[in-house]
C-alpha cells in the first residue's frame, strides 16, 4: 500500500476517527487536535497494513493523555483554592503576575482556565478562531510559568 493509497484510506475514516475523538473528549477543539496528531503519527509510519487500526489506537490513546491532563489542570485549581495562611503568599504572587499579562492574554486565561469556558466558546467570545485562542492561551500559560519561576 503506497502513501495516497494510505492518505485516501484514513481521509475516507476521518468521521470515525472525529466521532472517536469527540466521544472520550466532549471537545470539539481538543477533539480536532487529538485527530490531527493521530494522523500525522500514522503517516510516519508509512507502510503500514492497518494504517486505520493504528490510528485509531493512537487516537484513543491521545484522547486519554488530553483527559490525564485535564484532571491534574483541575486538581491544581481545587488545590488554588484553599485559602490558608500558608498559601495566601503563593495566591497573592499568582494574582499580581496575572495582572502584568496583557489584556487578551489575562481574558482567555481567565475565561479558559478560570471560568472553565472550552477554546471554542472563548473564541465565539472574543470573535477570534480557535487555534488563534489556543496559541494565546498557551504563550500566556508559559509566560505566568516564567514570571513564577522568577519570583521562587
Amino acid at each position: 500500500m503506497g502513501r495516497s493509497d494510505i492518505r485516501r484510506q484514513l481521509e475516507e475514516h476521518y468521521l470515525d476517527f472525529f466521532s472517536l475523538a469527540m466521544s472520550i473528549l466532549k471537545d470539539e477543539d481538543d477533539a480536532r487536535d487529538a485527530v490531527q496528531e493521530a494522523l500525522t503519527r500514522t503517516m510516519m509510519k508509512l507502510m503500514l497494513r492497518e494504517p486505520c487500526n493504528f490510528c485509531m489506537r493512537t487516537l484513543r490513546h491521545l484522547c486519554i493523555d488530553t483527559l490525564r491532563q485535564r484532571h491534574r489542570m483541575v486538581e491544581i485549581k481545587e488545590t488554588m483554592m484553599v485559602t490558608d495562611p500558608e498559601h495566601e503568599e503563593l495566591l497573592e504572587l499568582v494574582r499580581r503576575k496575572k495582572e502584568e499579562l496583557g489584556e487578551m492574554a489575562r481574558t482567555v486565561l481567565e475565561l479558559h482556565d478560570e471560568d472553565g469556558h472550552t477554546l471554542t466558546e472563548v473564541a465565539g467570545m472574543l470573535s477570534l478562531s480557535p487555534s488563534t485562542v489556543k496559541r494565546i492561551l498557551y504563550d500566556a500559560r508559559d509566560e505566568m510559568r516564567r514570571k513564577l519561576e522568577r519570583e521562587m
